[in-house]
């Protein structure tokens, strides 16, 4: 394992910085390569962090689920326009409370 690597595994490890000063005297750093490598393992390890965050996959497919939501609600609708109002008012009912119920569940 290099320096680099080292300073990088102290900070991944949740030390802070006196702790990981500490340590790099342990291991026989002089003061410009604590600097340095405190630095370069900050500038890493944050780089790391904001590399390593999940992408959003699921809101595509919470997307087509409302979407066809929305188009069976509007059948629904147009059923009720049509006379078929106990259905369709029902219907429109039971498919906004799941889709509410879907909306809230993060």
């Amino acid at each position: 394992m290099n320096k680099l690597d080292f300073s990088i595994s102290l900070r991944e490890k949740g030390l802070g910085k006196n702790e990981i000063i500490k340590e790099m005297e342990k291991n026989g750093f002089d003061q410009a390569e604590m600097d340095f490598y405190l630095k370069k393992s900050d500038e890493i390890y944050l780089n790391q962090l904001l590399n390593n965050k999940q992408s959003v996959g699921p809101t595509k497919s919470i997307r087509t689920i409302k979407s066809i939501a929305l188009f069976l609600s509007f059948i629904l609708l147009v059923g009720v326009l049509f006379g078929y109002v106990s259905v369709g008012l029902i219907g429109l009912f039971v498919l906004w409370s799941l889709v509410k119920f879907g909306s809230y569940r993060r």
